[in-house]
């Protein structure tokens, strides 16, 4: 296999085009592949994955003078990315698609056709870091210099099979050098703003987007509870609620109140207090460790956002896909569905899928 041909994941947006211009500067064999995800209804309305950053990436590859292909992976993508996340929202949990595009997606597709075209590396312009360690074959994955790019949240699931392959040229960048680099190259996408929505909802909300897709089966009204037993109203739906959602529940109260719980199998959801949303333990499924070996009983930090300062905890690998996660000081707003991811310093160690919190009446 060729060690110095590498297959770029290109959006049309500046991270992967200057990604693939650095790649080349440094001497590899670089292929542009832009992967089609979306239904074509919503391609032509996404800001950053429709027709024209298709055609936006393959001028790109022109300027840079490397071969540029397009693939097809609709299919795939509604499988284990649209169809998820439309499902979560009906089981009255929060979504992170990015993270089971990343999972399923971007880098199986991409190391595929690494595979076909004789390519030992594959590419993305994420802002992340990898390194390997000094005394074995181990690979890490480390936060990005740009804390306000950093996107190693993201890829807390890439193993270490991947890890050998793949290439990440921006994280040691802020995002200004990466558009300064991409003007002194004369690309047309330079100082084109970044893309702020969920690629496939388009100019839609996602609850318009989850509903046009649900059946009016799917789509019952039911109780809003008090933790405390008490019924306050009635909801049109537990797709249109969040976690610590306190806009929108339509009641009258004489204190703030916050979505607690979401139910799917009462069609319920539970109301109350923001202090009665504190948790000290978090369970996790779908854990995966960056190492491939079991964590247990580690101090580290926890992300369980995009962007917030980690908190510090206890994790426990109780099974190949579950965790226990201690907090060392209670937090709220803590949504299943999200990412819990670990970190020791800037290393990621692994993640896992916040599991619902189990409530009872009258506690």
């Amino acid at each position: 296999m060729n060690k110095k041909r590498v297959i770029v994941g290109m959006s049309g947006g500046v991270d992967s085009s200057v990604t693939a211009a650095i790649l080349k500067q440094r001497g590899y064999d670089v292929i542009g592949i832009t992967m089609q995800l979306l239904p074509f209804e919503e391609q032509k309305q996404s800001a950053c994955c429709n027709l024209g950053a298709v055609s936006d990436a393959r001028r790109v590859c022109e300027t840079l003078g490397i071969p540029h292909y397009v693939i097809n992976s609709r299919d795939t993508f509604k499988q284990h990315v649209i169809d998820p996340f439309i499902k979560s929202y009906t089981q009255g949990q929060t979504p992170n698609p990015c993270v089971e595009c990343n999972r399923f997606i971007k880098f199986d597709e991409l190391i595929k056709r690494a595979d076909i075209l004789d390519a030992h590396y594959i590419a993305t312009g994420h802002y992340c870091k990898i390194t390997k360690s000094r005394n074995s074959n181990q690979f890490y994955i480390k936060a990005a210099n740009d804390e306000g790019k950093d996107q190693s949240y993201f890829l807390y699931m890439i193993n270490q099979a991947t890890l050998q392959r793949l290439l990440f040229p921006l994280g040691r960048y802020t995002k200004a050098e990466i558009r300064e680099k991409a003007e002194s190259l004369g690309l047309l996408n330079a100082n084109r703003p970044d893309s702020q929505e969920i690629c496939f909802v388009s100019q839609k909300s996602y609850r318009s987007f989850v509903e046009s897709r649900l059946s009016s089966d799917q789509l019952k009204p039911g109780p809003i509870m008090h933790i405390d037993g008490r019924r306050l109203g009635q909801h049109t739906g537990i797709h249109n609620f969040t976690i610590g959602q306190r806009k929108g529940l339509n009641i009258s109260f004489p204190t703030p109140l916050y979505v607690h719980r979401i139910d799917e199998n009462s069609n319920t959801v539970f109301v109350g207090e923001k202090d009665a949303l504190k948790q000290h333990q978090i369970s996790l499924h779908t854990f995966s460790s960056v190492s491939g070996e079991p964590i247990k009983n580690e101090v580290v930090d926890v992300k369980l956002r995009y962007l917030m300062k980690p908190i510090r905890a206890k994790v426990n690998q109780t099974s190949h896909e579950s965790a226990i996660l201690t907090l060392h000081s209670s937090h709220s707003f803590i949504t299943p569905g999200q990412s819990c991811v670990i970190y020791k310093g800037d290393r990621i160690l692994g993640g896992g899928i916040i599991e619902p919190q189990t409530i009872s009446l009258n506690n």
